[in-house]
């Protein structure tokens, strides 16, 4: 049996993840920034590296879902410098699309003037794309998730993936059911997209 720590499982996405793992040969550890005991969720500051470094024992796998909380760049470096020291390397990330500016013009010339610009660590993108980098350069290994705009649509979606960053990202708006979908199997099939940044969305035939 694999253990799973997850980090941010009061958000939208990691809350459809867990009951989809129910039932596998996975050990799920539920951390959020504040606790709920009502659903099982310890509080852990993923800022701490103190704190993570015991909370990363016996841990094989970690699934980052931090959110919108501006804390990206911090949440990284701490989670980065405890794996390594706690010996865990495959970490499972989730980003913000376009940190790669891979948006298509129009979009991202729309979202630099709400969430800011990637070189400018003080915005939220800005810092989304600073954390993105730290994990890339690190020895951990690692998958970014980018999901493509999010929808509560609850539905399963045929899911586009691309690994190029370079390449402008293709498809539609994806239900956070199908990006929780795709992670479940990822950390049930955890060699796969290894040291890769994914893009994902819902396919538009």
């Amino acid at each position: 049996m694999k253990k799973l720590l997850i980090l941010g499982a009061n958000g939208q996405i990691a809350k459809l993840v867990v009951p989809i793992l129910a039932n596998t040969n996975i050990n799920v550890s539920l951390t959020s920034l504040h606790a709920r005991p009502e659903k099982n969720i310890s509080a852990l500051d993923a800022v701490d590296t103190a704190k993570l470094i015991p909370a990363l024992q016996e841990v094989d796998i970690v699934y980052a879902n931090i959110g919108a909380e501006g804390r990206q760049k911090s949440v990284a470096n701490s989670l980065v410098n405890a794996m390594h020291e706690a010996g865990v390397k495959r970490l499972i990330w989730v980003a913000t699309v376009g940190v790669h500016d891979e948006l298509p013009k129009h979009q991202r010339d729309l979202w630099q003037n709400i969430l800011g610009t990637t070189d400018n660590e003080n915005t939220y993108m800005g810092n989304q794309a600073a954390a993105v980098s730290r994990i890339m350069s690190s020895n951990l290994d690692y998958t970014i998730i980018r999901p493509n705009e999010l929808t509560d649509d609850n539905i399963m979606q045929d899911i586009n993936v691309q690994t190029d960053i370079t390449e402008i990202i293709v498809g539609g708006p994806i239900s956070r059911l199908s990006v929780a979908e795709f992670i479940s199997q990822l950390i049930l099939n955890p060699d796969r997209y290894i040291s890769q940044s994914v893009a994902i969305s819902n396919r538009i035939s």
